[in-house]
């Protein structure tokens, strides 16, 4: 029993010492074994990035290509020839019209009148020879005789008393009609616009809170918003409205259209607007940012460790950031997925290039796998190729 007892004791003390003796690893060994941040990452890129505004609007004449006929006395439209969007050549009847009654009446009061007063000025003429008028009667007879004359000659000019045609004054496309057949036009109202010369803009509705942003010679691209493949027109801003249209609470922009565009009159367009360009900026995937309470970080990898850095924002598109701050270079690895698990000086495991995964993958193919493999390749090898 006494040996049994001591025999005992002394495995206990052989097994407590190898448990105090075998080493149990350090701190720094445990942090060691912690899993490695699995994440993606992208090359930092140095590139051009462009800030723009997509808007919308349609295709108008422009103002300097623009015809307008107005009414040049209050009149009656009998019959319209055109409509909007048509094609008409120098001289082509547009509209045909007829005095209004108050505006006939009025053109043969003064008539009548001009020939009234020059036969009143005869009148005195013939007195003053005869030396029974003095030369303030005879100017005075002279000076009404041309004011009437004036007067009815203004109606013939107007054309009233005319074939009551309204005709087009040069080739071009009919950009606005806005009358009716039977409607009473008072004088200066516009009946017709014709664009001529092919002059077209783009009238752009821009909200408020961009507007500012835009001023004339920015770059403008548009296309048409109609259609399945539309193409793409390179021009500039002309004008920025400074005023906003109480209807749409936008502000008019125009663009010009360059000759030979492929867009039509009263087209409605899509429209980029450059804001702003740099032709050199670093930028990343917008998911590559991070906020940080009132900072923006990214992460990049060195030495297979994350590191943090602080940046500012600038010029920005749908999927694009360009990012600002000390110590980033072009080519720098930056991180897009897993960024939100990330610490600074974490471990990173970058994912496995997919030729390291091909190769391992060929790897654990079976021998017999590998051997039809091999001769499939065979059999496929030209003739050419074969030992003689």
């Amino acid at each position: 029993m006494k040996k049994i007892l001591i025999a005992v004791s002394v495995l206990a003390v052989v097994l407590l010492g190898w448990y105090f003796l075998k080493p149990h690893g350090t701190a720094a060994g445990e942090e060691g074994a912690k899993p490695a941040a699995k994440v993606e990452t992208v090359a930092l890129a140095d590139q051009a990035i462009a800030q723009t505004i997509e808007v919308f609007g349609v295709v108008a004449a422009a103002p300097s290509g623009e015809q307008v006929l107005a009414a040049p006395y209050d009149l009656l439209v009998r019959k319209i020839n055109v409509s909007a969007g048509s094609t008409v050549a120098a001289g082509d009847v547009l509209l045909e019209v007829e005095p209004s009654p108050d505006a006939k009446l009025a053109a043969d009061s003064a008539r009548s009148l001009s020939a009234l007063a020059t036969k009143a000025l005869a009148a005195v003429q013939e007195r003053y020879d005869l030396k029974l008028a003095n030369r303030q009667e005879l100017l005075t007879a002279r000076q009404a005789a041309e004011d009437a004359k004036l007067k009815a000659d203004s109606f013939t000019a107007r054309g009233l008393g005319g074939d009551g045609r309204i005709t087009a004054a040069a080739a071009g496309v009919v950009s606005k009609l806005d009358l009716l057949a039977g409607a009473l036009a008072p004088t200066g109202t516009a009946l017709v616009t014709v664009s001529t010369g092919g002059q077209l803009e783009a009238r752009l509705g821009v909200e408020a809170a961009d507007v500012v942003a835009v001023v004339a010679g920015q770059a403008v691209t548009l296309e048409s918003s109609n259609r399945a493949e539309p193409e793409k027109v390179s021009t500039s801003v002309r004008t920025a409205g400074a005023a906003l249209d109480p209807a749409t609470g936008a502000a008019e922009v125009r663009a010009a259209v360059p000759a030979g565009a492929p867009l039509l009159l009263g087209e409605h367009v899509r429209a980029q607007i450059e804001l702003q360009k740099k032709d050199h900026a670093l930028v990343v995937p917008r998911s590559a940012v991070l906020p940080d309470d009132d900072k923006q970080v990214i992460f990049t990898v060195k030495d297979g460790k994350a590191v943090r850095h602080e940046v500012k924002l600038g010029l920005a598109t749908d999927e694009l950031q360009e990012v600002i701050g000390e110590g980033l270079k072009a080519g720098d690895l930056v991180v897009t997925l897993g960024n939100y698990e990330l610490e600074d000086g974490m471990a990173i495991q970058a994912p496995e290039k997919e030729d390291k995964k091909d190769d391992a993958k060929e790897s654990a193919k079976p021998a017999d796998e590998k051997k039809a493999g091999d001769k499939a390749k065979d059999e496929a090898k030209p003739a050419t190729e074969a030992k003689p």
